[in-house]
């Protein structure tokens, strides 16, 4: 994967360069800023590093597609260039071994193909991969219970405990249950078997 190198005595002008250069928007790259130090008669320089979403959507097919076949899955990819990430989309004929029982497997194949890009380039990329949209069709469950509970606790008077989830999944029931007027959240447990209760607050 290319990094590409500008520089400029403002950060604009520097930019200026790259995007014409490489003919791309900033929401099309990622870009890392560093300051050259002032020295004795020299002006200030100000260093773009950068790398382009569509060579890191290109190395993660690549790495997806070795993953797959060490699976034994065959795999189609879609790939979106969002403002602050990009998201991956597989489909695949065998879509829950790429998945693993409650995600256990996607979420490593996402930690991978992101420490391998950073690895390579030094780059810290937000790249968000999913399996035929199971982590968005998560998202509404979790969502929906929380929901569900929260009302259930504030019509009943009565707690309710929920099954362990892992800490995206606890953070999107706080967010879900504290719209919810005169209900409140805490977690308990151990990692991984931590858990969230509803109850009314106090």
């Amino acid at each position: 994967m290319k990094i590409y190198e500008y520089e400029g005595k403002t950060l604009e002008e520097a930019k200026e360069k790259a995007f014409a250069e490489l003919n791309a928007s900033e929401d099309e790259l990622f870009i890392r800023e560093t300051e050259e130090a002032k020295g004795f008669l020299k002006a200030k320089k100000i260093k773009l590093e950068i790398i382009t979403k569509d060579d890191v959507i290109k190395f993660s097919k690549e790495y997806i597609i070795e993953i797959a076949k060490a699976m034994k899955a065959t795999v189609n990819i879609e790939a979106k260039k969002r403002e602050h990430f990009i998201q991956i989309n597989m489909f695949s004929d065998n879509s829950s071994i790429l998945i693993g029982r409650g995600g256990k497997t996607l979420e490593p194949i996402q930690t991978m193909i992101k420490s391998s890009i950073f690895n390579t380039t030094g780059f810290r990329t937000n790249v968000v991969v999913d399996v035929e949209d199971y982590k968005e069709k998560q998202l509404q469950r979790i969502e929906y219970l929380a929901r569900k509970s929260a009302n259930e606790v504030k019509a009943t008077g009565n707690e309710t405990k929920l099954d362990a989830m892992n800490s995206y999944e606890r953070r999107i029931v706080h967010e879900e249950v504290s719209k919810v007027e005169g209900i409140t959240t805490v977690s308990e447990g151990e990692e991984p078997n931590r858990y969230i209760i509803i109850k009314c607050e106090k």
